[in-house]
C-alpha cells in the first residue's frame, strides 16, 4: 500500500511524503503507482517552474515535498496534490492511504 502523511502549519501544507508500493500489479505495469508518481513529479515540475528554491524533494523510495518558502502559488499546487491523491484514494481504497499528521 502506498502511504501518504502531509503536515500542515498554519493552514499551508509544511511536508508531504509518500512510501510503499501499491499491489495493485507488479512493478512497471501498476496504474495506482504510476498514477502518483505522475502527479508526484508534476507537481514538483510546477513549482519549480516559479520557483526552484521553493521547495526540497526527493523523487526516491521515500519521496517527500518539503514546503521552503510556503508562498501561495506552492502551497496551491500542494492543495491541488493532496486532492488529486484523495480522489485516487477513494478508487483505490486498498492500494492508498492519505493521512494529515
Amino acid at each position: 500500500m502506498i502511504k501518504v502523511t502531509y503536515k500542515k502549519e498554519n493552514d499551508v501544507i509544511a511536508k508531504l511524503t509518500i512510501k510503499g508500493h501499491a499491489n495493485y500489479d507488479e512493478y512497471g505495469k501498476d496504474i495506482v503507482c504510476a498514477s502518483v508518481s505522475t502527479m508526484f513529479i508534476t507537481s514538483i515540475n510546477i513549482i519549480l517552474s516559479f520557483d526552484e528554491k521553493a521547495i526540497l524533494f526527493s523523487a526516491s523510495n521515500n519521496a517527500f515535498i518539503e514546503n521552503i518558502k510556503k508562498d501561495e502559488i506552492t502551497n496551491k499546487v500542494l492543495n491541488n496534490l493532496i486532492e488529486e491523491l484523495l480522489e485516487l484514494e477513494s478508487k483505490y481504497k486498498e492500494n492508498i492511504n492519505i493521512k494529515e499528521e
